[in-house]
C-alpha cells in the first residue's frame, strides 16, 4: 500500500481556526498536488482528511484530480487533529486497510511529526512539511514504511 501524507495548502488568516478556508494561493497549491499525482499515474482509493475546513478542502480538490472513479468522497476524522495524541492515531491508523493508496490530510506539526515516527526517523525535525507538501510512504504491513516521495510545493510542476 500506499501512504500519502499531505499537510493542508495555504489558508485565509481569522479568528475562528475551524473554519478558515484555503486561499487561492492554497487551492493553486492543492491543484498542483493532484495533476503531479495523476501525471505520475497515482489513484488514491481512500481519503481522510482532518475536520477542519481547509484540510477538507485540501483534500476534496487533491482526490477531484486523482481519485478513483466512484471513489471521490473524503472522510473526515478526528485522529488528524493537531490535539490528537500519536498513541491514539496510531489506534485509528492501524483501522486502515493494508492495501490501495490512501491520503491522509492534515495539519503542522502533528503531520510533521507523524511522518517522522512512521519513519523511525531519529530527529523529530528531519520532515518538516510545508502547507501543500506531500509525502509518499510504501508499506507492507502499516508497521515499517519506506519514503517514496517528499516534495515542497515549490519543487511541483506549475
Amino acid at each position: 500500500m500506499n501512504l500519502l501524507l499531505l499537510r493542508h495548502a495555504d489558508a485565509l488568516p481569522g479568528h475562528d481556526d475551524a473554519a478558515r478556508p484555503l486561499s487561492d494561493r492554497g487551492e493553486d497549491e492543492a491543484k498542483r498536488v493532484g495533476r503531479f499525482l495523476d501525471k505520475i499515474g497515482f489513484e488514491i482509493d481512500l481519503a481522510y482528511s482532518s475536520p477542519l475546513i481547509r484540510a477538507r478542502q485540501t483534500a476534496e480538490i487533491v482526490v477531484k484530480k486523482c481519485g478513483k472513479p466512484g471513489r471521490g468522497s473524503v472522510e473526515l476524522s478526528d485522529a488528524l487533529l493537531n490535539e490528537t495524541s500519536f498513541t491514539a492515531f496510531g489506534r485509528w491508523f492501524k483501522t486502515l486497510p493494508v492495501s490501495g493508496n490512501i491520503l491522509l490530510v492534515g495539519h503542522d506539526p502533528s503531520i510533521s511529526e507523524r511522518l517522522c515516527k512512521l519513519l523511525k526517523a531519529s530527529d523529530s525535525s528531519a520532515f518538516k512539511m510545508r502547507k501543500g507538501a506531500v509525502a509518499v510512504l510504501e508499506s507492507e504491513d502499516l508497521r515499517s514504511f519506506r519514503l517514496q516521495l517528499f516534495l515542497a510545493p515549490k519543487q511541483l510542476p506549475e
